[in-house]
């Protein structure tokens, strides 16, 4: 998975006229400071030994954190002039031609891609078309003998760049970072998607131009192949054969127990016998018993105060992110990384330090006595405690 920015683009610039060096600023849309470029390599023929500039006439603010300020690492191909298709029509009017049978207008035109891969980011994609550019007269140029070895070392991937994505997608153990990094990638990837379900939700094409705007070229790709009505036929018959297996699967197979010196440890079970994170297990009944002494005071946090809605509500979005990052743990699942669970705690962490001031700004009103939201807090900094305690375990692992 990639940082795909180009939608977030204010301007930036890009500087290849010290050779071996790409250096450069970008500025993202409803983000205070540039990234900061750093990168070994050259960039591709007709930017070398230049200075490109651009701009982005449409950008879109970006809402989920960002890659990190600074970038450092291999320069992988950076080029005002990468060859793409661009329809002479709104992506709406394409889709509805190509329903047609007929064939939208269309033209090649030059993009700009720029791509890099980042020691604390991953690997970084800005591509687009629309962008107003600049770009200076070259302080260098390669000869043609470097030209034709460039071009074998990035078809044989001998690049610092083809070698590092290799590393960072096969065979380079992640760390608790590359997954933070991974799990921003994916908030901006689902915030995109969002979006264009609003925009498009409507819209008879709405698949194809979701799926184009994501890049999902396979999507694209399967949707054309779609015949409708054998796509629902067998939808309907995969779905039966699915529940039919599912009720099958659901009462022939048990999970296997966990491992017995563990209990308690990484694992407890609860009233029902289910197996859970003893952390887990206590945001769990703390929560359970908030929302009992709730309702037995006849107060409903959704309807009555928007400050205390906020502390149920936070409360029980902890339980549940602990549920899904420490279960894993818990059943002592062959595929699980602790490098993964510490970055999604550490998300936690957030959300604890939210909830832990939601409780206080609920102290001036009598939603509980005070000893009773007393008590909710202290259970809030506990598991705080437990959280870190594991992170640091988890960390030695």
């Amino acid at each position: 998975m990639a940082w795909r920015l180009h939608e977030h683009i204010l301007r930036g610039k890009i500087d290849n006229r010290t050779r071996g060096r790409v250096t450069g600023e970008i500025w993202l849309a409803g983000i205070d400071e540039p990234l900061v470029l750093e990168l070994a390599g050259d960039c591709a023929p007709d930017l070398a030994g230049c200075e490109l500039s651009f701009e982005n006439p449409d950008p879109v603010p970006m809402t989920t954190k960002p890659p990190a300020p600074q970038q450092r690492g291999p320069a992988g191909d950076i080029t005002a002039a990468r060859k793409v298709r661009v329809f002479d029509v709104s992506i709406e009017e394409a889709l509805a031609i190509s329903r047609r049978g007929e064939t939208p207008p269309e033209h090649m035109a030059n993009a700009v891609y720029l791509e890099w891969f980042s020691e604390r980011s991953g690997r970084v994609v800005i591509e687009s078309t629309d962008y107003r550019l600049q770009i200076s007269e070259p302080a260098w140029r390669y000869t043609k003998e470097e030209i034709a070895e460039r071009d074998r070392r990035i078809a044989e991937q001998e690049t610092p760049f083809a070698i590092a994505i290799t590393q960072d997608g096969e065979t380079q153990e992640w760390d608790e970072v590359r997954y933070e990094q991974f799990l921003r990638e994916s908030d901006a990837l689902t915030e995109k998607y969002g979006r264009l379900l609003e925009k498009y939700a409507d819209h008879p094409d709405s698949e194809r131009i979701i799926a184009r705007e994501m890049g999902w070229s396979w999507l694209e790709e399967a949707l054309d192949r779609e015949d409708e009505h054998e796509a629902e036929d067998l939808e309907a018959n995969i779905d039966e054969e699915n529940e039919d297996q599912s009720e099958n699967y659901i009462e022939d197979y048990e999970l296997p127990p966990p491992d017995p010196m563990r209990e308690g440890i990484d694992w407890v079970r609860d009233e029902r016998g289910h197996i859970l994170h003893p952390i887990e297990k206590r945001a769990h009944d703390t929560l359970h018993a908030l929302l009992d002494e709730l309702k037995a005071a006849e107060h409903f946090p959704e309807e009555e105060d928007e400050q205390l809605a906020e502390f149920v509500s936070g409360f029980m979005t902890l339980s549940a992110k602990l549920a899904g990052a420490l279960g894993g743990v818990a059943r002592g699942d062959d595929f699980f990384e602790p490098g993964m669970v510490v970055a999604w705690l550490k998300r936690i962490l957030e959300i604890l330090n939210k909830t832990i001031a939601a409780a206080d700004t609920t102290r001036v009103k009598d939603f509980l006595p005070a000893d009773r939201l007393a008590y909710y807090r202290s259970e809030l900094f506990a598991i705080r405690e437990e959280v870190l305690e594991l992170i640091k375990e988890l960390r030695s692992r």
